[in-house]
């Protein structure tokens, strides 16, 4: 019996543990906790196992690119680009964002028109009080 209640406390840990404001990676700074609410809300959402386990596992750069500064992202871009209607921020390699600080986020990024992509730099400055975006900006990257 106590064997079985310590994996499941130690089951309990691992679930839990992703979820909280530590650093994905080492060095990265940590989110605030309205930032860490915002987020793990966003990934209890999520249907599958295997997408909580993978989205947990992100970066704490990534977690903010995908739930806190996409949505001011395209509502921005639509701003600059007629019919923007997708986008993304970063890709899989961690040196396409920065988190900065609890309070900015940069990197590059792609906006779809139609059956174009443009890439573009950005920077994503940040609420830590309420976890939400406070502004996006971009710049479209030369050539596209």
């Amino acid at each position: 019996m106590v064997g079985a209640m310590r994996a499941l406390g130690a089951t309990m840990l691992l679930m839990i543990t992703p979820l909280t404001a530590q650093s994905a990676t080492p060095g990265e700074p940590s989110l605030s906790a309205a930032q860490t609410k915002v987020v793990s809300k966003a990934i209890a959402k999520l249907e599958r196992p295997e997408e909580r386990a993978l989205a947990s596992s992100m970066t704490n750069a990534k977690k903010v690119a995908e739930v806190i500064c996409r949505l001011a992202a395209l509502s921005a871009l639509k701003k600059q680009i007629p019919g923007a209607d997708r986008v993304f921020l970063g890709t899989n390699d961690p040196a396409t964002l920065t988190l900065v600080s609890n309070k900015s986020l940069v990197g590059t990024g792609q906006v779809r028109s139609g059956a174009n992509w443009t890439e573009f730099s950005f920077a994503c400055q940040l609420d830590p009080r309420s976890g939400k975006a406070r502004s996006f900006t971009a710049k479209m990257t030369p050539g596209n």
